[in-house]
């Protein structure tokens, strides 16, 4: 299970390190107001000796900011209620020793508070947007250290939560699984604070307000979608709002039906993951990207709008009572572990503009038991069927992979002989492949193929 787990994010991420280095501190007085820019690291406070931190954002005279480095270790909470609950060990922590420790008194009137807390973690959604990639968001670390840091959204698991892995295998990759909270990890603390002096009337002022089931957080001239307000953690039916840039999910609401006030394309992130009630969702015509949907056990069948090219990493992961899928468009590529776990996943008509299925796209799909490839497929990555319930596999006489492992349908011989490989039992069942006589697909057969498989002509 160890040497599976591994090649996955091995597969998934790729190894690398961060080579870049950081600009010079500066300090965050307000005849620095208008030259701090994201991307720069300025001086503020001091923690146990940390004191730098690097500028996410800037809205005005505002920055959010995230300490540069790991401050300290802490558990998340000791039985898990939540970043929201009033009881979460880490935000307790960080509201009142952290920042009394921290910060002096003129320092703590610059933290602005926007959210309830002056000092937060950084969400799942804001380590992928203010982050280039995982090399960006990856610190190394000491034996001291732990090998990476807490984000305040709850993890796949309920008593988890989320993470950025910063090991030898992760380097800065973004954990949705996440860790068990009671274990200790590194703390990279976020906030916003005022960068002018707050005598001059240039600071742009900041409101929270509730409308309807929503909570919004207003600066300048954007409006954000923050979370749900007591009665919207009661409906079954959510309109998502348009023209509002979305920073949270429903995971601590009731929602059965969701869509979107307007057809036009939008960022929605995580909104629609781990949701134990989510049972359908309609999503916008125009929609480009799709956000992730992991986790909802009762979502039965999404259609995916033709825009939208990619299906992402673990895009529907674990999404156990989903059927079918319906693909409208020309999609082009399904990423690692997309539908991983989809165990009821009974229908999925991949589209032959498909170019790339990703290393254990549908493992786990145990009631998929038919397969048309795409005609245009060129990679496919390892374990991409495996523990499927794969019977049938149907190859067009167009298709020619270039890319291609030989474990995609099934265990090879080494890996079968392997005991750390037992949980690939099932895929050693017998299925049968349909070629074209004389195609590629024949001509390749037993590279491509392993397992009891069985060729048939049509």
């Amino acid at each position: 299970m160890k040497k599976i787990l591994a090649a996955f994010l091995i597969a998934a991420i790729g190894l690398g390190t961060c080579s870049c280095s950081s600009p010079a501190p500066v300090e965050s007085s307000g005849s620095d107001a208008g030259k701090v820019k994201a991307g720069d690291i300025i001086k503020f406070g001091n923690y146990k000796g940390h004191t730098d931190w690097r500028v996410l954002n800037v809205v005005g005279t505002e920055a959010y900011i995230t300490s540069n480095d790991i401050v300290d270790t802490h558990i998340f909470d000791e039985s898990y209620c939540g970043w929201d609950s009033d009881s979460c060990s880490i935000r307790l922590w960080l509201n009142d020793e952290y920042i009394n420790e921290a910060f002096t008194d003129a320092e703590r009137d610059k933290i602005v508070d926007k959210t309830g807390d002056k000092i937060l973690l950084m969400s799942v959604e804001e380590a992928y947007r203010y982050f280039k990639n995982d090399a960006d968001r990856y610190f190394e670390f000491s034996e001291e250290d732990a090998p990476g840091y807490w984000l305040r959204n709850r993890g796949i698991v309920s008593d988890h939560a989320s993470l950025v892995e910063c090991d030898f295998l992760s380097n800065g990759h973004i954990s949705e699984f996440g860790a068990a909270v009671n274990y200790e990890w590194g703390v990279r603390p976020a906030l916003w604070i005022r960068l002018d002096d707050g005598k001059d009337g240039n600071t742009v002022s900041s409101e929270v307000f509730e409308s309807g089931p929503f909570v919004f957080s207003k600066t300048g001239s954007d409006t954000d979608l923050t979370g749900l307000t007591e009665e919207g953690r009661k409906q079954e039916d959510l309109v998502i709002p348009a023209g509002v840039r979305i920073f949270t999910n429903f995971s601590n609401g009731h929602p059965k039906n969701v869509s979107f006030e307007s057809d036009d394309d939008v960022d929605y992130g995580y909104l629609l993951t781990m949701s134990n009630t989510l049972e359908t969702i309609t999503l916008p015509k125009g929609l480009t990207k799709l956000g992730f949907h992991s986790n909802c056990p009762h979502l039965k069948e999404l259609v995916i709008p033709k825009g939208v090219k990619e299906i992402p990493v673990s895009c529907f992961h674990d999404d156990t009572g989903l059927e079918k899928i319906v693909i409208e468009g020309n999609l082009t590529t399904i990423s690692n572990m997309a539908f991983g776990g989809c165990k009821s996943l009974k229908t999925i008509d991949l589209p032959d503009s498909v170019r790339s299925i990703g290393a254990y796209a549908f493992i786990d799909c145990d009631s998929l038991r038919e397969i048309t490839l795409p005609k245009g497929l060129k990679k496919i990555g390892e374990h991409a069927f495996v523990d499927s319930g794969r019977e049938l596999v149907i190859v067009p006489e167009e298709m020619e992979l270039e890319e291609w492992p030989s474990n995609a349908f099934a265990p090879s011989d080494e890996e079968l002989a392997d005991p750390d490989y037992t949980m690939f039992g099932p895929s050693n069942l017998p299925y049968t492949v349909r070629v074209k006589k004389g195609s590629w697909a024949d001509i390749h057969f037993d590279e491509v193929f392993s397992g009891k498989v069985t060729k048939e002509y049509y």
